[in-house]
């Protein structure tokens, strides 16, 4: 039951702070959650992170209510501020990550994402 908290807290923070992301991308409401996935990683593979920001917000609230695609959005948010050196917004996200982790039955969630988490929180100096 913590957990279920935890996340409509942070979904409802992460929307707020969506609705103040200036870049725009058009999404069309049919696209699945792998499309915009992969729309997010063709922006932050060519260096628009901004833009990648921008799908990943969408991406979060169009299907964010599903756990999987939860974590996949935060940890992929979190990791472009860590590519920014913008460790402190980074941090909570991936701190937030590994708790869902560790808060929930083992393979309910993709396995690549907790370690992913890990290794980024590591290169956070201090």
């Amino acid at each position: 039951m913590k957990n279920n908290y935890l996340k409509v807290f942070a979904l409802s923070v992460f929307m707020l702070f969506a609705s103040c992301i200036s870049s725009k991308v058009d999404v069309p409401y049919s696209a699945t959650s792998r499309e915009i996935v992969q729309m997010a990683q063709t922006e932050f593979n060519n260096g628009m992170y901004h833009r990648a920001l921008a799908y990943y917000s969408t991406l979060l609230q169009r299907y964010g209510n599903d756990n999987a695609v939860y974590v996949e959005g935060r940890y992929e948010i979190a990791h472009i501020y860590i590519k920014q050196k913008k460790y402190s917004q980074a941090k909570p996200m991936l701190e937030e990550v590994i708790e869902l982790y560790n808060s929930m039955p083992p393979g309910s969630l993709p396995g690549a994402f907790k370690k992913l988490a890990q290794n980024d929180l590591a290169k956070i100096p201090g």
